[in-house]
């Protein structure tokens, strides 16, 4: 199956699915718990959509940066004066923000073992592979998006944790990490 026809089936699914307020917030409170999450001096994290994991109770701390697009390209900045950019996210004002370490918290519509479909422009698998040893790769989904289907392509970039609910059993928040 092509990856054009998967996320409209992935998008449906999500869509529909009823559980997506507990599921964030289940997510949202195992990220906030984590040691990783305490200790990290940057995080870059996303403004998001309907479809993806709601993270905004992480989105007031001091340390994180939000993903613009600028010439085809993704950068991260404070999120000060936020408004829609072309994609339908909100984005911060284009002002790059330096930083040395981050933790990345990436929205995925699917995903199969650490490997994760987005909407498709590359930007997170470009930023990724020219900044990947100075991030730690989370990448956070609902439970209807694990698609056993999706095959990877080498241009994609494996991550370092999956966060999401197991076989949607919301008893079962699971890490699913790289050995």
């Amino acid at each position: 199956m092509d990856r054009s026809e998967l996320r409209r089936i992935l998008l449906k699914r999500i869509k529909t699915f009823k559980g997506k307020k507990e599921e964030s917030e289940k997510i949202v409170k195992l990220i906030l718990a984590s040691t990783e999450w305490k200790e990290a001096e940057t995080i870059l994290a996303y403004s998001p959509l309907s479809s993806e994991v709601d993270i905004s109770p992480l989105l007031s701390d001091r340390r994180i940066l939000l993903p613009y697009i600028e010439n085809g390209e993704m950068e991260f900045a404070y999120p000060r004066n936020l408004k829609a950019s072309g994609l339908g996210f909100m984005e911060p004002e284009h002002c790059k923000a330096e930083y040395r370490k981050a933790l990345m918290i990436i929205p995925m519509l699917g995903f199969n073992g650490l490997y994760r479909l987005g909407r498709g422009g590359g930007y997170y698998d470009r930023y990724i592979h020219e900044n990947r040893d100075r991030l730690t790769l989370w990448g956070v989904a609902f439970s209807v998006s694990d698609c056993p289907d999706l095959i990877p392509e080498p241009h994609d970039e494996r991550l370092d944790r999956i966060i999401s609910i197991e076989d949607g059993n919301p008893d079962s928040l699971a890490w699913r990490e790289t050995k």
